[in-house]
């Protein structure tokens, strides 16, 4: 279960951001800013989840697969290591949502709220992919590399899928598309 980090920066308001809520005009540019501050957290926390129980285990597969001197196992692991790499950073440095005070284009609450509980979606696709990258991790210890072959299959298609919701979302907040 994931704690929903905005109630979190909600009561860790100091003093000041307290006061700030009682300005008016500048209300709703801290409520904003709260959320994007969680959508932040939370993307961190999604990238290390990835970093975490995706990459980690897809390390120890490609160490089994190289003592087993499993070459063609080895490229297919390269690949897959490098759409996690890529998702990781594509994760940890996707775009928050920041308007400042007075922007030229304003991102409603609602807006963010609707980018924070899209980010909080994606952790399950990320512990989907963990899962697969714990059994292909376990096949290759145990050496049944066909199986691990077909493991790393299945984390190749999730990436993809991963990718072109992940993409979505980064058309999404250019505005480009339909948010």
């Amino acid at each position: 279960m994931t704690v929903d980090l905005r109630d979190k920066v909600e009561e860790d308001r100091g003093l000041i951001k307290k006061i700030q809520l009682c300005i008016p005009g500048f209300r709703g540019y801290r409520q904003k800013e709260d959320i994007r501050i969680a959508d932040s957290m939370l993307r961190q926390q999604i990238a290390d989840e990835l970093k975490n129980t995706v990459l980690l285990p897809l390390e120890m597969t490609r160490e089994s697969a190289s003592r087993a001197l499993e070459l063609d196992l080895m490229n297919d692991l390269a690949a897959v290591i490098s759409q996690a790499k890529t998702a990781e950073a594509k994760i940890r440095h996707a775009e928050q949502g920041y308007t400042g005070i007075s922007p030229a284009a304003r991102i409603k609450k609602t807006e963010l709220n609707a980018l924070y509980e899209y980010d909080l979606a994606l952790i399950d696709g990320i512990r989907g992919l963990g899962d697969l990258a714990k059994a292909a991790s376990g096949s290759a210890g145990t050496g049944n590399f066909v199986k691990t072959a077909s493991l790393l299959r299945e984390i190749r298609e999730g990436f993809g899928e991963f990718t072109v919701i992940f993409d979505k979302r980064c058309v999404d907040m250019a505005g480009i598309g339909a948010f």
